[in-house]
């Protein structure tokens, strides 16, 4: 089964860009990013969701995208 999960865009102090996926509610993402990432860093959240399988990542778990 596949599920459809919201990605985070983080911008770091010195501008630079990534982008993460957490396995959480839209409206939970970017504050569980931000855990992640830390102070010091914009977060928002993307209209586009990452589409894995629905054991691709356990509830809560947050990753960075390699793009």
């Amino acid at each position: 089964m596949m599920v459809r999960l919201p990605i985070v865009a983080v911008i770091s102090a010195d501008g630079k860009r990534s982008y993460w996926v957490a396995a959480v509610e839209p409206e939970k993402a970017t504050e569980a990013v931000a855990l992640v990432v830390g102070n010091g860093h914009n977060t928002k959240l993307l209209q586009h969701r990452l589409r894995v399988k629905s054991d691709a990542l356990r509830p809560g778990e947050v990753r960075r995208l390699g793009l």
